[in-house]
């Protein structure tokens, strides 16, 4: 009788039936195993660290439960982060636009870059940011907002870019 290992099998399976990612021994591989819940805390966490190594006053919010997430420059901001999906994409979820902060950023995560876009809560309410999806049919709370790369800027104009826009 032959002897097949079934977890052996399982994996070839799912090799067999997997796209080919480009996460896949890229530098920020590691992102993409953690939970959707935990790519938020990173993605203010990284902010707050980003920014105060390069010299800018940055406050983290006291609690999860605060309307924003990071003060910057003395303005309130929520943090979105998303990682890049199979369609070269971003979808930044869970926006709201009836919490007290004065701008949106969102931190995107490549295979082995970081980019972000920033925008005020009036341009995002407006749809200058792009266009807001309802999170689920029926409800008026949370959106998403889907970006194209090329809409976003490298990690490294951050600093520069909410001196601008914040300072």
């Amino acid at each position: 009788m032959n002897q097949i290992d079934p977890v052996q099998l399982m994996l070839d399976v799912i090799k067999e039936n997997s796209p080919n990612s480009a996460w896949v021994g890229s530098p920020l591989e590691s992102f993409r195993s953690v939970a959707n819940t935990n790519r938020g805390d990173i993605g203010e966490e990284f902010v707050a660290r980003y920014l105060k190594f390069l010299e800018l006053d940055v406050v983290k919010a006291p609690s999860r439960n605060r309307e924003w997430d990071v003060e910057i420059l003395g303005q309130k901001l929520e943090v979105k982060t998303a990682s890049q999906d199979s369609s070269g994409y971003f979808q930044f979820n869970h926006i709201r636009l009836d919490r007290k902060y004065g701008y949106l950023l969102c931190l995107a995560v490549r295979p082995s870059e970081l980019l972000f876009g920033l925008w005020s809560k009036g341009e995002v309410a407006e749809g200058i940011a792009g266009t807001l999806v309802r999170m689920a049919e029926g409800q008026s709370i949370t959106f998403k907002l889907t970006k194209n790369p090329v809409q976003l800027e490298p990690v490294q104009n951050l600093a520069n870019a909410l001196r601008k826009r914040l300072g």
